[in-house]
């Protein structure tokens, strides 16, 4: 039997639908690890369906670490006023801004790579796989690797969260537009060092 009480902790816990917690709790007979893991994966897809909606609120987070010689700053954007004063955004965007000042993203992800420097490093990894002499298609998909990890570690999305380095930034912004019911979309951000 599944009691108010759990399914409000979980919904506090989760930010996710009654419906979607009292679901979760049903189909983990109980189990809050389990429902908790169910309404991730749930609301994980949920994300894909969000993705076209128009971001017209949102927060400016910053990010100022104990030290006082690291900060970040960054735009997190989403649907409505009421998600935007939601406390669970205001942490979601502190996060991604601690994120920032921690890692130091230069790019929003893969595609906001300016294609200059994209050319760039594709041709000084061709001349590295070249010299390997390899095939041709197996030349391409080690410079395809290589652009991808490179990049990629420069990258926002694809970098692994720093509070949770098996979750990719990407998956916990899509796991937050589940739990919200929103589209969530990063902006602008900086970094700064003394």
């Amino acid at each position: 039997m599944i009691s108010v009480s759990d399914i409000k902790e979980l919904r506090e816990h989760t930010g996710a639908g009654i419906a979607d917690v009292k679901k979760a709790l049903e189909e983990s007979r109980g189990d809050k690890e389990k429902a908790i893991l169910w309404l991730e994966r749930k609301l994980g897809s949920a994300a894909v369906k969000k993705a076209s909606r128009e971001t017209m609120a949102g927060i400016v987070e910053i990010y100022l670490h104990s030290n006082g010689r690291i900060g970040s700053m960054v735009e997190v954007f989403c649907e409505t006023d009421f998600v935007a004063r939601n406390p669970a955004f205001k942490e979601l965007a502190h996060d991604v801004a601690m994120h920032i000042a921690a890692m130091n993203p230069l790019y929003l992800s893969l595609d906001s790579v300016p294609k200059e420097e994209w050319d760039a490093e594709k041709a000084r990894f061709g001349e590295d796989a070249l010299a390997l002499g390899k095939p041709e298609q197996i030349t391409r998909n080690i410079v395809e690797g290589k652009l991808a990890a490179h990049f990629g570690a420069l990258s926002l999305f694809p970098q692994p969260f720093v509070k949770d380095q098996d979750k990719k930034v990407i998956d916990v912004i899509n796991e937050a537009i589940g739990r919200f019911g929103e589209n969530i979309k990063i902006g602008r951000f900086a970094r700064f060092e003394v």
